[in-house]
């Protein structure tokens, strides 16, 4: 400020202190901060910016301007001084200042980001997502009020020493940095209304005029990335790295760079700084950016760990979607719910909520609370699903030979599906006549799997038309023993369309839906023979299984069977009563047929008897009724399969699979069951040679397979499609399913399921929601072909159809071959 060298004399020399004074004051009263109108900027894209973070930062800063440390142009006599306290206008100065100070409004400021996309486990193992962080706790700073007074304890001595000019400038100095600190402030304000415009132009005053530079063009970056001004993002985060350098003695230094380091992408360089922050309130805002910073370079455990080490924000949101994209999916659920409750968080939480629910098959609680909350609003409800893109995919816990044996039950027994899967397996053909009937079988233990169906004699009115009829079944059975699932299940069709009301030909076709997992028309057949005939208790029997299986309510169905067995024969019923129990889950009051005297071992009563075991933690018991049954049928898959677990089941898993490669690697068996007979051996198979790392050589062995006329091709094309696509050769397996599925006219749901699942893998999604949709044709029940569905419409934005598909489903229900991804 130059000073003024005409001074008229004829004034006293109060007058003259005072003008000179005044004078000074009118100067910089009168100076503002003006914005650089000449800024150049240069382009910022995604990368630089690190995130697309589009949210506010706001800092106050700790240290103090630089002094003028000049020399006094000019000294007074301390002599002619007029004793300060005396002089008016000079108290009235610092009474000005003072007031100014104490009514500066040191506005809160939030520390906000946000993520707009969320990740699965949702790659793999993990879950589902990217986390949106943003905190509503606001502080206050009270650095620069004490910074303040000491600025005007300074002024002051400087004039009790007569130092008036060094007095002027630093009092100049204070008025610079309140307007700096009022336009820093008032930007900081408008930030929090979300008037980003207003609150670039604030900052950019507060630049100019030389205080909080730093921390102001780190501000102003947030706006314009606010404003999606890339250009100006890119020019404000770098004017705020130039002006870091005045930063260099102030405590917050390692935060501010920390902050730059953040907002132009470099992380690790910024946790680095970010963990040397160790100035309250500043400790907590640094371990939230950081969980940032970890979440974003997929370290979610140590996001969690910053997270629930820091208490100055609200992070339940954060936590959900962190546990969410690591697969804690209950853990997930219940910091999702809490975030649910506040307002600012509520549409994002029920939206991952909602893809937790998929994600874990509890579709039934999904639609409830959607219901509830949007009551008959649809549109509303779709906007949710609309939130979080999805990408369907194949399950890589099935394929991946790590995660296979990581995931791999060697508890056989232990799932109630492969239960009656097993005693569907094990199960006998009905026949009129056995002894008849095993002239037409070439099966060696023929005894073991046809039985006479009860008062069969009552069917047919006359002899011939019996004995014919009963030649036809046991040639039929001879295709279903002998490895032709399917060939048979089509005879026992044509037949049944002639004696339409024969139980013996309605059970026999049901096991044989039953056998192929084809649960809702097995349920169908079961049900209806048990019905011509209620002394037929297998059939009712195994109609509860496949109406537990298919989610049929067979309350009435138990109560009926029930009442008949009590009018008949106990001693020839037990081994039916007790699987009715089985059925019920009333697994106590199977175990006294296990002590049971008069029983048959044959294979059905002997897997039965190991299941009544196992679901009474009778372990030892279940390996005694394996070996047996094993030794009944040496050759069989899977017995062989039971009987390797139950002996190497307390292996740990490299173990168990290595033994694996021993044990079959040389065994003898009847591989015709894998590629020709119920669905079950061939699961039991591939899933073991899978996690054995025997699957290519199997896929070899079935290729050369291929070529030989002793064996049908067709039954080896369903076993080699199925093996590459645990092999993850989907091309070839969609390939060999299309010639199945368009030449063969191999058209069952399963058939129809598993192509789809090979499609999905070969990236033909529009081919798998057809497929699909036949699948859940054939088989109206096929709730893996639901999901899947339900999936496929929700990733082509098809809401509505989505929903029908999941109302279909119930609570508890896991895809075992689909899942999903968010997208980017």
């Amino acid at each position: 400020m130059a000073e003024k060298e005409d001074i008229v004399l004829e004034k006293s020399e109060d007058d003259l202190n005072r003008e000179r004074l005044d004078e000074s004051l009118g100067e910089f009263k009168g100076q503002e901060g003006q914005a650089p109108e000449d800024e150049e900027f240069v382009s910022l894209s995604e990368e630089s910016s690190g995130e697309n973070n589009d949210t506010g930062f706001s800092f106050t800063r700790e240290s103090a301007p630089e002094e003028d440390a000049s020399s006094p142009e000019e000294v007074q006599d301390e002599n002619q001084l007029i004793p300060w306290y005396k002089d008016r206008k000079f108290i009235s100065l610092v009474a000005a200042s003072s007031l100014l100070i104490c009514i500066l409004v040191f506005t809160l400021f939030y520390l906000i980001f946000s993520e707009g996309n969320i990740k699965p486990d949702i790659v793999a193992s993990k879950p589902i997502e990217q986390p949106e962080i943003v905190p509503d706790e606001s502080y206050k700073y009270n650095h620069d009020m004490s910074k303040v007074d000491e600025m005007i304890q300074k002024a002051n001595a400087l004039y009790l020493k007569g130092e008036i000019n060094q007095a002027l400038k630093v009092y100049k100095q204070i008025a610079v940095y309140n307007e700096s600190l009022s336009n820093y402030n008032l930007g900081v304000s408008q930030m929090n209304e979300n008037k980003f415009k207003e609150a670039l132009e604030s900052f950019k005053k507060a630049i100019a005029s030389g205080e909080n530079q730093s921390v102001s063009a780190i501000n102003a970056a947030v706006c314009a990335l606010k404003l999606e001004d890339k250009e100006k993002f890119n020019y404000y985060i770098d004017l705020a790295q130039v002006y870091l350098s005045k930063e260099g003695k102030s405590k917050l230094y390692n935060y501010y760079l920390a902050l730059i380091d953040y907002y132009k992408g470099y992380y690790p360089e910024a946790l680095q700084m970010f963990q040397r922050v160790n100035i309250e309130p500043y400790i907590d805002t640094a371990k939230y950016l950081s969980a940032k910073i970890y979440a974003k370079m997929d370290f979610d455990t140590k996001a969690v760990q910053q997270l629930n080490t820091q208490e100055n924000f609200e992070s339940s949101l954060s936590l959900g979607l962190l546990y969410a994209r690591m697969g804690e999916y209950d853990k997930a659920k219940s910091f999702l719910n809490t975030a649910m409750k506040i307002e600012r968080d509520f549409n994002q939480s029920l939206a991952a909520l909602t893809l937790v629910d998929i994600k874990t098959g509890d579709y039934q609680d999904m639609l409830m609370r959607l219901q509830n909350i949007y009551k008959n609003n649809d549109e509303n409800k779709y906007k949710v699903l609309d939130r979080y893109k999805i990408k369907t995919r194949l399950n890589q816990n099935l394929f991946n030979i790590e995660i296979a044996q990581s995931n791999f039950s060697k508890d056989i027994l232990k799932k109630t599906k492969n239960q009656f899967d097993l005693l569907f397996y094990y199960a006998p053909y009905q026949v009129f006549d056995s002894k008849q009937a095993s002239l037409y079988i070439e099966k060696s233990n023929i005894v073991d799997f046809i039985d006479d169906g009860a008062n069969s004699g009552n069917y047919l009115a006359v002899s011939k038309a019996l004995s014919s009829t009963n030649i036809k079944i046991a040639n039929i059975i001879n295709h279903a023993l002998n490895q032709q699932l399917r060939l048979a299940n089509e005879e026992f069709q044509q037949l049944l369309k002639n004696y339409p009301e024969h139980s013996i030909l309605q059970y026999n076709l049901a096991l044989t839906y039953a056998q192929m997992q084809n649960y809702e028309l097995a349920y169908k057949y079961f049900s209806s023979s048990y019905h011509l005939n209620p002394k037929n208790y297998l059939a009712g029997v195994f109609a509860m299984f496949c109406g537990k299986l298919g989610g049929y309510d067979t309350t009435k169905l138990y109560n009926e069977i029930l009442e008949n067995m009590s009018t008949d024969d106990k001693s020839k019923i037990n081994i039916y009563k007790s699987m009715l129990f089985l059925a019920n889950n009333d697994y106590v009051s199977m175990l006294p047929y296990l002590d049971e005297n008069k029983k048959e071992d044959s294979p059905l009563s002997l897997i039965f008897e190991a299941i009544i075991a196992k679901n009474n933690n009778l372990n030892n018991q279940v390996d005694v009724k394996i070996a047996k049954l094993r030794s009944q049928l040496p050759q069989d898959i899977v017995a062989n399969i039971l009987y390797f677990n139950s002996l190497n089941s307390n292996f740990n898993i490299k173990e168990y699979a290595q033994n694996a490669q021993i044990h079959f690697k040389n065994l003898k068996l009847d591989y015709r069951n894998v590629f020709g007979g119920p669905n079950i051996t061939r699961e039991f198979y591939v899933s073991l040679m899978h996690i054995s790392g025997l699957l290519n050589l199997e896929r070899n062995k079935f290729k050369e397979l291929m070529n030989t006329s002793k064996f049908k091709s067709e039954g080896v094309m369903q076993t080699l499609a199925y093996l590459d696509i645990f092999a993850q050769q989907y091309e070839e397996s969609y390939a060999l399913y299309n010639v199945l599925i368009d030449d063969l006219k191999i058209k069952d749901s399963r058939t129809l399921f598993l192509a789809a699942v090979a499609a999905i893998g070969a990236n033909n999604p529009n081919s798998a929601i057809a497929l699909l949709q036949l699948s859940k044709l054939t088989d109206k029940n096929n709730k893996e072909s639901k999901a899947a569905l339900g999936l496929l419409y929700q990733e082509v934005h098809n809401y509505e159809a989505a929903i029908s598909q999941y109302k279909t489903l119930p609570n508890n229900f896991k895809s075992e071959f689909f899942t999903f991804d968010i997208k980017n």
